[in-house]
Order: structure tokens, then sequence, then C-alpha cells
């Protein structure tokens, strides 16, 4: 039986992020001067490696291919966009100590990586993993962009919109796992993760516009 609210979900999960994937590399790409260092070039890649694994999800939820390895290399998909945002936002941080942002990328790239590699083919491990693995970039992330728009440092991009929407995200990250056990009704056969999908769809909603509107100390 096709879990349609999940699917649904998931779909449009992936629509979202092919919209702002795809927005914020035109936004780039209009940059007089383009480095891939920048925001929204690593933001807009990171974004699109989340595609393929909403892809998986959708055909393992249609019944079109099984339960298999295949979910354990689409989680290492997620693990590339969370390189991806770490490695544009620790330059706000520590922009001058290139090694040590480098160590850090590599370490949380590749050991989370290697460990969705050789886990057992299990949703709730595969789904507690990543959110626990999610969970410091997301963290990142809102501490990043609080710290930019309340000391007013990004004039292009809604620091506090973006934060909420990692909050928004993050919460989605920590219930899915949970919400996957609770199956109230037979044809809910992944049971509430369509919900947790809805939340995530809301907070990367909230991201687009973050990445759209210019702070209100912008004039």
């Amino acid at each position: 039986m096709v879990d349609v609210l999940f699917l649904t979900t998931t779909i449009m999960k992936a629509i979202v992020f092919i919209i702002i994937g795809v927005y914020l590399l035109n936004q780039w790409m209009k940059l007089e001067k383009k480095y891939t260092s920048d925001i929204p070039f690593l933001f807009g890649v990171g974004i699109l490696f989340l595609v393929p694994g909403t892809i998986i999800d959708s055909l393992v939820i249609g019944n079109l291919i099984g339960i298999g390895y295949i979910i354990n290399i689409r989680y290492a998909f997620d693990i590339v966009c969370v390189t991806l945002f770490l490695g544009s936002l620790l330059s706000v941080w520590i922009a001058e100590r290139i090694k040590l942002r480098y160590f850090i990328i590599v370490s949380l790239a590749s050991i989370p990586t290697v460990i969705f590699l050789l886990m057992p083919t299990n949703l709730i491990y595969l789904d507690t993993l990543n959110s626990l693995v999610s969970l410091p970039a997301i963290i990142i992330v809102i501490v990043t962009f609080l710290f930019t728009y309340f000391t007013k440092r990004l004039t292009n991009v809604h620091g506090l919109l973006i934060s909420i929407s990692a909050i928004v995200v993050m919460v989605s990250q920590v219930m899915r796992p949970f919400l996957k056990t609770i199956v109230p009704v037979s044809f809910m056969t992944f049971g509430l993760a369509w919900l947790a999908n809805l939340i995530a769809v809301v907070g990367w909603i909230i991201c687009y516009f973050g990445f759209r509107l210019k702070p209100s100390y912008v004039p």
C-alpha cells in the first residue's frame, strides 16, 4: 500500500529543494565576482544534493524499489549537503584558519558517510543518525545567521528568516524518527512521517524567502 500523504509531502520537498537551489545558483551567476566559497553557491549546490534523496524516498514510498542498500547511499547524499553548508558558514567564524576549516569539514563529512555506508539498512536507525549528524550543522546555521543579522553583516539575505527556517527544519529532523513509529491508521505505512515532511517544507519555504528578501536594516 502506498502512503499517499508521505509520498505527496516528499515530492513537495523535492520541488522546494529544486526551486531554492536553482534560485541561489541563479543569484550567484549574477554576481560580478564569483567564488566557489560564496554562500549562494555552496547553499545552492548543497540543497540540490538533497534532491536525489527525495527521489529515492519517493521510489521507496511508491513501492517502485525495495528498502535496500540504496537507502544508505541516499543518506550519504545528505552528508554532502551538510558539508557544503558548513564550508560556507565556517568562513564566517574562522576565515583565517583555513586548515582547521578543512579538517572540520572533512571530518564531519567522512566519518558520518562511512557510518551510513556500513550501517545495517534500518530506516529508523538511519533516520535517527541522520538527525544527529544534521543537528550540529543546523545549529551552526541558526547561530551564524542570527549573528550576521544582529550585527548587520549580511545585506543581501534576511538572516533572521533563515535562522527561523533552520529551527523549523531542525524540529522536523528531530521529530521524524519518532513520527515514523506512530501509525494511527493502516494506510499510513510510514506513520506520521508525512507530518515531519510538511513541517520541513514550511521551513524550507521560509528559507527561500530568507534568501530572497532583504533585512529591515537595508534601506
